[in-house]
């Protein structure tokens, strides 16, 4: 991703404006991305991604860049633009649920309906984006930064030091032809490809489970450095960044009853192998 930020045009949305202007104020300055982030402080790889508009920035964060930058304030002043634009392109809750997935040592998701955003392809991810269903506002120009986001938060998967990622995908998801037989092909591949990864559990829900389900709706959890759990979940228009401890608690149950229901992982690529073969028919 990291040749990313040169494609991006910073007049695309005021997220690309405000990592183009950070870039400006910081070569300006000639400060390098890891110097910025010492001094913020904060990750390198988040200047980086914010520079490429692949991370949204927070107002603490605009602040402080004024401040390091000199810039008068004009980070800060771009934040109501930004903050409107993710308002339009995410659901509430989600970014925020990006920045602590950023720093999970240990994930757990259940998708109902489509592959799981951390294992599609770009072209499946296209095409899931694109007809705008998946959209706050139904407005084809986010479909791109929408994209970007998906594709960059992958990384967390292949970094040098990995999130530890369990997956559990309905049946469902895999017999839907996303983007057409070639691009489900290519997706079916990949998700074989990536349950190579030790780093990596993937398991099926069979549809024979019916109402034995033990879990209906998507599901993300995430198992944070200092030792906390958080519960993402999300609706049509909606989205619930859950931190209290009951709650996730509960999910948390209901997750492990999902995976003792749910195939092996040899019996899931063995359903997902199937699954690709069909497309040929």
């Amino acid at each position: 991703m990291a040749g990313r930020k040169n494609e991006l045009d910073p007049s695309e949305s005021p997220g690309s404006l405000f990592g183009g202007m950070l870039r400006h104020y910081r070569e300006l300055r000639e400060m390098s991305q890891p110097q910025l982030a010492s001094r913020i402080p904060c990750d390198d790889s988040l200047v980086s991604r914010i520079e490429s508009g692949t991370r949204a920035p927070k107002d603490g964060f605009a602040a402080r860049c004024d401040e390091i930058l000199l810039t008068g304030g004009a980070l800060t002043v771009l934040m109501p633009f930004v903050k409107r634009r993710l308002a339009q392109t995410f659901r509430e809750g989600f970014m925020d649920y990006v920045d602590d997935e950023a720093r999970a040592i240990e994930l757990r998701n259940f998708e109902t309906s489509c592959i799981p955003g951390l294992l599609q392809t770009p072209a499946y991810a296209r095409a899931m984006l694109s007809t705008g269903a998946l959209l706050l506002d139904d407005a084809p120009d986010t479909t791109e930064e929408a994209i970007a986001v998906r594709l960059d938060r992958q990384r967390i998967l292949t970094a040098e030091t990995p999130t530890f990622a369990f997956f559990v995908i309905d049946e469902s998801a895999l017999l839907r032809p996303v983007g057409g037989r070639e691009v489900m092909r290519e997706q079916l591949d990949h998700l074989l490809a990536v349950a190579e990864f030790p780093n990596i559990a993937l398991q099926v829900a069979p549809m024979s489970l019916g109402e034995r389900s033990p879990m209906w709706q998507s599901l993300h959890l995430l198992n944070l450095p200092d030792g906390s759990v958080v519960g993402y979940s999300e609706s049509l228009h909606e989205g619930s960044l859950v931190r209290d401890h009951a709650k996730v608690a509960l999910w948390q149950r209901q997750y492990a009853l999902l995976q003792i229901a749910a195939l092996s992982q040899d019996a899931s690529l063995d359903l997902i192998r199937t699954a690709r073969q069909d497309m040929y028919s």
